[in-house]
């Protein structure tokens, strides 16, 4: 099978070549856009209807830009997050899929809620450290005081 396109997986140049290859990704857009390797974060404030169209419109720019440059969203794994407390819950979508909704989001090791509460990372960091412990506990043998 030939690959006509793309650069092989952990290559010198391929980090450069794909950001290179996303730089006009958020042309156009009204709202913001945020890129670190190969994930995307579309976010702007809507509080009515036609914030909401604005956004939608966002939402369709990308779809197109991937569609056009045949890199595609993997719309299953993309999520919605509404935030704040005077927050507007409307429902958007890509490629005709209305995108999830979620609560919590985990990036770069931040666990964000939609409440701002921190609650929930310090649960998550809580976690981490009892299953690094456990880790440590069944895996290191202690030795009698006396020998070395």
């Amino acid at each position: 099978m030939r690959v006509l396109s793309g650069v092989p997986q952990g290559s010198v140049l391929g980090a450069l070549l794909f950001l290179v290859y996303i730089n006009n990704l958020d042309t156009g857009l009204i709202n913001e856009l945020l890129k670190l390797a190969d994930d995307t974060k579309v976010f702007g404030k809507v509080t009515d209807w036609s914030d909401r169209e604005n956004f939608q419109e966002d939402l369709n720019r990308l779809v197109n830009w991937a569609d056009k440059w045949k890199m595609e969203f993997n719309v299953k794994k993309c999520k919605l997050m509404h935030v704040g407390r005077d927050k507007v819950n409307f429902i958007y979508t890509m490629k005709g899929n209305a995108l999830q909704e979620t609560s919590l989001v985990k990036d770069l090791g931040v666990v964000i809620s939609d409440d701002g509460k921190t609650l929930s990372q310090c649960q998550y960091v809580y976690n981490k450290a009892i299953s690094i412990l456990g880790m440590i506990n069944r895996t290191i043998r202690y030795k009698e005081r006396g020998l070395r």
